[in-house]
């Protein structure tokens, strides 16, 4: 009898910041011949003056520390990664991190982050695709 796999791994610890300001938010993202293959490649959010980055790889939820991300080297037009400079979002940077859901099928993973202003985002990793969307709403 085979025991049922989890439908997500957290990869190391959730970092702490449940009550903390997000002050700096970037998304990093995939274009393959201009067209966009995957809108959250890795998504970076500064809590108390830290920089963390949101990834997934099949099944797994990652949180690691890093560094600020900067401007990605590109060797050829056909596969570049894009940095979006998101410091600007209303309702994401200047409002407090009040929840972080995680959920995962046999196809996808993904982390609810909702924050005090009522603005969710929403990410989805769809592992066949290998590609991770991204999206908003509002809450309130």
């Amino acid at each position: 009898m085979k025991s049922a796999q989890p439908p997500y791994y957290l990869n190391g610890d959730e970092p702490p910041v449940l009550g903390a300001s997000c002050s700096g938010f970037y998304l990093m993202q995939h274009q393959v011949d201009g067209v966009l293959s995957d809108p959250a490649n890795s998504a970076y959010f500064k809590f108390n003056d830290a920089w963390l980055q949101l990834c997934f790889d099949g099944n797994t939820i990652f949180w690691r520390k890093t560094e600020i991300p900067g401007e990605p080297v590109n060797d050829r037009i056909s596969s570049v990664l894009v940095l979006l400079n998101l410091n600007e979002m209303k309702g994401v940077v200047g409002s407090t991190l009040d929840d972080v859901r995680y959920w995962g099928s046999a196809v996808e993973v993904g982390a609810l982050l909702h924050f005090s202003s009522g603005v969710e985002l929403t990410f989805t990793h769809q592992s066949l695709r290998d590609a991770t969307l991204v999206a908003t709403s509002n809450s309130y």
